[in-house]
């Protein structure tokens, strides 16, 4: 079987995390598709400049770029862009981190804490948390403060599940909690980076979780995107690079597979007209079992003329019963 190996990198600046390409196409109407590896290095853009967070009606922008944040280190400028706020009060806010690393806030006024991007709920470990949140009254040495915690450890280097996205993948699914109840959202995936990384280190990942089956003339616009558990694209400050793996299916007529040999590899018996339908049950969100394919291809015989005859789909004969006589 005919393979071939690509190594392709990201090449805008502004789009690390993504590749869009051209990759040769075997000469074949099908192949095999494995992202082989992805590395990286692990400067993600985990606070921007356009994140925001809004308390009692007031909308804080962070105002910079971050690719590398402590509990501690965002509770100190949170507390330096807090100093800046005028609300025509004279309440204030101060943010703290306890020693399980949840953050909090103070305040001797109530408030409430009504919304903020999608950084911002990772940092705040607000993932599946509902907003807006209502502070309590705390009375501490004869004095009422009012005091709102976040019920979860930030995450402060995105989530510790990467994904590869790519319109050549599979189907890959995912429930989240919403205002109107558990949803479940799909999204394409070629490869899982389950390994833990750390701020400016390379990531370096190898596959053994995904191969998919492809139209040779898809990989004409192959298009690729790290993104997170989420299925939130994450944004480098680095090139991405991935190594490719494709081997080529032969067109080969289905009479030219002996069955008494033993099993064979379903991809490698189903005919075309087969591998089309695969392809149409996959986009529509359909998990395809390829150890059982052969429930998708077997028809009861029928008694038709001849001139329908090579119309018939791929009939798998049952396997020889254990006792019939031997000559």
């Amino acid at each position: 079987m005919k393979s071939f190996d690509y190594t392709i990198s990201s090449t805008d600046s502004e789009h690390n995390s993504s590749i869009i390409t051209n990759l040769s196409n075997p000469q074949t109407e099908y192949c095999k598709m494995t992202i082989t590896s992805l590395t990286t290095m692990a400067n993600i853009v985990v606070l921007s400049k356009d994140d925001y967070f809004t308390i009692s009606g007031v909308t804080i922008t962070i105002g910079d770029d971050y690719s590398e944040v402590s509990a501690s280190s965002l509770t100190n400028h949170l507390n330096s862009l807090m100093n800046t706020m005028n609300n025509g009060t004279n309440e204030s806010f101060n943010f703290y981190c306890d020693h399980c690393n949840r953050i909090y806030i103070v305040s001797t006024y109530s408030f409430t804490f009504d919304d903020c991007s999608y950084n911002m709920r990772l940092l705040f470990g607000l993932t599946n948390v509902q907003l807006p949140l209502q502070s309590l009254v705390k009375t501490n040495d004869q004095q009422t403060v009012y005091t709102l915690l976040f019920p979860d450890v930030g995450m402060f280097l995105s989530t510790p599940v990467l994904y590869l996205s790519s319109n050549l993948g599979s189907n890959s699914y995912r429930t989240c909690k919403h205002e109107s109840g558990q949803i479940t959202t799909s999204k394409r995936i070629l490869m899982r980076i389950n390994n833990s990384f750390f701020a400016k280190q390379p990531i370096i990942a190898t596959n053994g979780d995904y191969t998919t089956v492809v139209r040779c003339s898809d990989l004409s616009d192959a298009r690729f995107t790290l993104i997170d558990a989420n299925y939130h694209e994450i944004k480098l400050l680095s090139p991405m690079y991935l190594t490719i793996q494709i081997e080529a299916i032969p067109d080969k007529p289905e009479n030219e597979h002996d069955l008494s040999r033993g099993p064979v590899d379903p991809l490698s018996i189903i005919p075309m007209s087969e591998y089309a339908y695969m392809r149409d049950l996959t986009e529509r969100g359909i998990d395809v079992d390829l150890n059982t394919v052969d429930q998708l291809i077997y028809v009861e015989p029928q008694q038709i003329d001849e001139e329908h005859q090579q119309n018939l789909s791929t009939v798998i004969p049952p396997e020889p019963s254990q006792n019939a006589s031997t000559e």
